[in-house]
C-alpha cells in the first residue's frame, strides 16, 4: 500500500494529474470535491454552519461558491472562520480514507490543496507538488476564474511560498508548458510511484 499526497496552488494542474493517475488505476481522494458534497448536503454540519455564519452566500437554498469566495478571500477573519468549519471535517474524512487504504496493495492518491499549510505531510508515504511558474500561473487563474490581477495576488499569498513547498515535496512536477508535456511528466512519475509501491 502506498498513499501519496498531491498538492499545488489554484490552476497549477494538480487536478489534471489526479485524473491521469485515476485513469491508470489509482484510488483517489479529492478534498475539494468532498467539500462540495458537504456544501450540497443541507443536513451536513458544514452546510448548517455556513448558513449560520455566511447567510448572504445562499441562492435558492444553495451555497454560491463564487459569493463565498469573494467574501472570505477579502476578509482574513472570515476566511479563518470558514477554514475552521471545513478543514476539521475534511481532515477527519481523509484520515479515515487513509486507514482503509492500509488494507490494500493498490496506489492511493489524495489531492489536498493546503497539504503543506496544514502540515499533513506525515499522513503520506510521499508528497507530490504540481506547480506552475508565477508569471504563467497568474495568467491561468485570471482566465480560469475571471479574477483581476490584484485578487489573484491576494489569493496566492494565502499559500506557503513556492520555494518552501518545493523543498518539502518528495516529487515535483513543473507544469510550465502544455497538457501533452504535463501528461508525459505525470506518466514518468506514475512509473516511479509503481516502483515505490512494490518496495
Amino acid at each position: 500500500m502506498s498513499v501519496f499526497g498531491l498538492t499545488g496552488s489554484l490552476s497549477s494542474g494538480k487536478s489534471t494529474v489526479l485524473k491521469l493517475f485515476k485513469a491508470k488505476g489509482a484510488i483517489v481522494f479529492d478534498a475539494d470535491e468532498e467539500v462540495h458534497k458537504y456544501y450540497k448536503n443541507r443536513k451536513s454540519s458544514i452546510y448548517k454552519k455556513i448558513a449560520s455564519n455566511f447567510p448572504k452566500v445562499f441562492r435558492k437554498g444553495k451555497i454560491n461558491r463564487k459569493l463565498l469566495g469573494e467574501i472570505v478571500f477579502t476578509e482574513p477573519k472570515k476566511l479563518k472562520i470558514l477554514e475552521e468549519i471545513v478543514h476539521g471535517q475534511i481532515i477527519k474524512d481523509l484520515k479515515l480514507w487513509i486507514n482503509k487504504a492500509k488494507k490494500s496493495k493498490r496506489i492511493y492518491v489524495a489531492e489536498v490543496q493546503l497539504l503543506f499549510e496544514k502540515k499533513l505531510e506525515k499522513l503520506f508515504c510521499a508528497t507530490i507538488l504540481v506547480y506552475t511558474p508565477e508569471n504563467i500561473l497568474i495568467k491561468r487563474i485570471e482566465n480560469n476564474l475571471g479574477l483581476s490581477r490584484v485578487k489573484v495576488s491576494a489569493r496566492l499569498k494565502l499559500y506557503s511560498p513556492l520555494e518552501r513547498k518545493i523543498k518539502c515535496a518528495d516529487f515535483v512536477v513543473n507544469n510550465n508548458s502544455n497538457i501533452k508535456a504535463l501528461k508525459s511528466k505525470a506518466n514518468a512519475l506514475w512509473n516511479r510511484m509503481k516502483w515505490q509501491n512494490k518496495q
